[in-house]
């Protein structure tokens, strides 16, 4: 740069790059002269006279403002980071499962029985009428079949009178035979319907039905004459009973043990007969007596061996249960004992 005085001239770098653009100052050099002006290719002007000076300090000053804004702007702008590669963390190789979920404790309510249910006392007795109320409302299928009158003590005979009638009770219908006619009619009708039994169950029988005089018993005639059939059947009886009423405790005791038992289809072995005897209030405990085999000669039951007449503590309150084997198959059918644990 060339003139009297000191001039400045600086090159301003913006974004990283040089300016072509030079920046004037103006300053006042000692003597109180003021300092050349220079351009861009160096060379020197003549000094602006006061009114021109004074023109060109407005501009002069804006452009100094509009450096420093940019040169502030440059000075304040970061770059931007850099990123660096990130390197996955290795996982493992053994395989996440879930945790294992707990299972429901509740066990699903087993789906209702069909039941064909009969009796010897005959279809409007106290003690059927209290077993099919108790059934029903559990939630089986109850068919009831059963002599039109008193047929006790007709063990398994048979006879023509198979013919069935009806009632006043869509759910009930009579025979004029005996309980095994009874038997033997339900079962066909509800075959041929395509919904035969899973249990058959006779009774409750309005007194007991204990020892070897259960070969008598119409009540234990029906069960053995449905186990002859291929079904399972239960022959109940309630000691002391002379009405419904006496019969309330005993179909309760029904309910539970059918409950029991209908987990599976069919609730237990084709064949077997449950022959249980329950006091009229409610059993203190059950008492399992010995099992027997039972068969049929002609009409006529037959007990294989000496099964005694105690009665298993019937008389002091207590619940009994004998398992019949009935099938008249060789072998014998698994015991049902250790699934009727919890009745007492």
């Amino acid at each position: 740069m060339s003139g009297t005085g000191t001039g400045v001239l600086r090159h301003v770098r913006i974004d990283g790059r040089r300016s072509g653009r030079a920046v004037r100052t103006i300053a006042r050099a000692p003597s109180g002269g003021p300092y050349d002006h220079a351009t861009p290719d160096g060379a020197s002007r003549r000094p602006p006279t006061p009114t021109r000076r004074a023109s060109m300090r407005g501009p002069a000053l804006a452009a100094v403002v509009v450096t420093a804004g940019l040169l502030a702007g440059c000075a304040g702008t970061a770059p931007p980071p850099v990123t660096e590669p990130v390197t996955p963390i290795a996982t493992s190789a053994v395989p996440m499962t879930a945790p294992p979920t707990t299972p429901p404790t509740t066990n699903p309510r087993p789906a209702p029985l069909r039941i064909l249910l009969t009796d010897d006392d005959g279809y409007d007795a106290g003690g059927i009428a209290a077993v099919r109320a108790a059934l029903t409302r559990a939630g089986h299928d109850v068919t009831e079949v059963a002599p039109d009158g008193n047929r006790s003590g007709s063990g398994a005979a048979t006879s023509v009178d198979r013919e069935l009638q009806d009632t006043d009770d869509p759910g009930v219908r009579t025979v004029s035979g005996t309980p095994a006619d009874a038997v033997i009619a339900g079962l066909a009708a509800l075959r041929a319907a395509g919904r035969p039994p899973d249990l058959v169950v006779s009774g409750t029988n309005l007194g007991r039905n204990t020892g070897s005089g259960i070969t008598e018993s119409g009540t234990v005639g029906a069960a053995v004459t449905a186990a002859h059939a291929g079904f399972p059947a239960i022959a109940v009886s309630t000691d002391r009973a002379r009405d419904e009423d006496d019969c309330t405790a005993t179909a309760a005791f029904v309910v539970r043990l059918v409950a029991a038992l209908a987990g599976s289809r069919p609730p237990f072995a084709p064949g077997t007969v449950l022959n249980v005897n329950h006091p009229v209030a409610a059993a203190s405990g059950v008492t399992w007596l010995p099992p027997a085999q039972i068969t049929l000669d002609g009409d006529r039951m037959e007990l294989d061996g000496d099964v005694g007449d105690g009665d298993g503590g019937l008389g002091r309150g207590r619940a009994t249960i004998t398992e019949l084997d009935a099938d008249g198959r060789p072998g014998t059918p698994a015991s049902v004992r250790d699934r009727l644990a919890g009745l007492g």
